[in-house]
């Protein structure tokens, strides 16, 4: 007997998007993707650790994610930046973008940004059926051409990947000098440092002391910044609501998260 998510394989993923569109339908409207909803979800885990340490990018928030496009306050700070923000990031016709672990509602917005230029990647690309043409590529060993992307997105990746200073030296590498790219990862306030956790950690280790199964390592701001500024990046740091409170506010953006723009130096 087929079950259900063999059921949903087969019928085409427009269809799918259609039929969400209908059933969400609402007097509200998600800043990404542009749809009209009813109501948007929680997202975030329960488990205790991420609360015990403040973790931002982790902990519950109520009515966060677009039932359509499935964006959430971080992707709202992303295309906020790059849209309303201090960057105003420009999308010539020649711009090169490069999407890692690409979500959803950014797809969206980028490949209409940047029809030509746009290029998506991910470690397991079947996972994706609203984008055709992920390439599978690693983080640490990028086959990417060096100084050929102008903008990075790689949100909430390098908590995963085995080497995060190999992962950054390719980044690095691929960026055009001068180009940008956006690294986000959970940031835990209430923590001084950074936890590593070795690749043979159990699943229940990792929630125990990272809040998911899939992650290796949980940051502190300083840490994080002491990484990737190590890693030979110049790193600002984007508040939103500093900027503009009231347009951050309207945006449903997240107070505590702040965006690391991050930059190849010329």
């Amino acid at each position: 007997m087929l079950n259900k998510k063999r059921i949903g394989r087969l019928i085409p993923y427009p269809v799918i998007e259609g039929g969400r569109k209908v059933l969400n339908a609402g007097p509200r409207r998600c800043v990404v993707c542009g749809a009209a909803i009813r109501r948007f979800t929680d997202t975030g885990y329960g488990f205790k650790v991420l609360e015990r340490l403040q973790v931002v990018g982790g902990m519950r928030r109520m009515a966060d994610q677009c039932p359509i496009c499935h964006s959430s306050c971080r992707e709202r700070l992303i295309w906020f930046w790059l849209t309303n923000g201090g960057g105003r990031f420009r999308f010539p016709a020649s711009v090169r973008i490069a999407h890692f672990a690409p979500e959803k509602g950014l797809t969206y917005r980028l490949k209409q940004a940047a029809p030509g230029g746009y290029r998506a990647y991910d470690f397991e690309p079947a996972r994706y059926r609203h984008l055709s043409g992920v390439r599978q590529i690693d983080l640490s060993a990028l086959k990417i051409e060096s100084d050929s992307v102008d903008l990075l997105v790689c949100n909430h990746v390098l908590e995963h990947v085995p080497d995060v200073e190999l992962a950054l030296s390719e980044i690095i590498r691929v960026l055009a000098p001068g180009g940008s790219a956006i690294l986000q990862v959970p940031i835990a306030l209430k923590m001084k440092d950074k936890i590593e956790l070795p690749l043979d950690s159990t699943a229940e280790q990792r929630i125990d002391l990272l809040g998911q199964d899939d992650h290796l390592r949980l940051f502190s701001e300083e840490a994080y910044l002491a990484v990737l500024r190590s890693a030979g990046l110049d790193v600002t740091l984007f508040d939103p609501f500093e900027f503009d409170d009231q347009r951050a506010t309207d945006w449903m953006l997240d107070p505590l998260e702040l965006l690391h723009v991050c930059r190849k130096p010329v």
